[in-house]
């Protein structure tokens, strides 16, 4: 997602929302947000994670990666991310989504997951998007549902919680697309481009 694009997202979502790239100027919000209670249950990283290694992420992002920022006035509400995934996993990307713990069930995740599975359809292609979810989010499981996702795994105990094993989903949803085919093919049969 270019730097510079930003989107104003359908009434259905909050008055005034913007999504955005997640830049480094956000580094102070973007770490206030992930030590927020909600948030820090629904991540599989340790609390209290510094702002410098907030603003090192930041800064470091793969070319590749794709992190929005949703953005209400100055605030930063909520944040998602998307890596194409290399080599023969090609057609697929891993996606991750955190929400502001005062704006949940507001359509901040909503607006977000459309921006995500737009890029992955519309602009790069993908077949796959995959996630990891815990089990006990069933606000983040009904929205993945909305979405087409389906429960492929459960990896039981696979994040230490406050003491607890949490289990977690592995999640994806799959498109379908046709194969490609070579124009002087496509009259002759429909035989999918081969390697050559």
């Amino acid at each position: 997602m270019d730097q510079h694009l930003e989107t104003e997202k359908p009434e259905s979502t909050p008055e005034g929302l913007t999504l955005r790239a997640l830049r480094p100027a956000d580094a102070e919000q973007f770490h206030a947000m992930q030590q927020l209670p909600a948030v820090v249950n629904g991540n599989p990283h340790a609390p209290f994670r510094t702002l410098a290694s907030t603003r090192e992420y930041l800064e470091k992002l793969e070319p590749t990666e794709i992190a929005i920022a949703a953005i209400i006035g100055d605030t930063l509400v909520g944040e998602a991310e998307l890596t194409p995934l290399k080599g023969r996993r090609s057609h697929a990307g891993s996606i991750g989504i955190g929400v502001h713990d005062a704006w949940h069930r507001r359509g901040i995740g909503n607006a977000l997951m459309t921006e995500l599975l737009d890029l992955a359809d519309n602009w790069l292609g993908l077949r796959r998007v995959e996630l990891h979810v815990f089990a006990d989010n069933h606000a983040a499981l009904a929205l993945y549902r909305k979405f087409g996702f389906e429960i492929e795994a459960r990896q039981r105990g696979a994040v230490l919680r406050r003491g607890v094993l949490i289990d977690c989903y592995f999640m994806a949803r799959l498109r379908d697309a046709a194969p490609l085919m070579s124009m002087h093919r496509a009259t002759q049969s429909a035989t999918p481009i081969a390697a050559e």
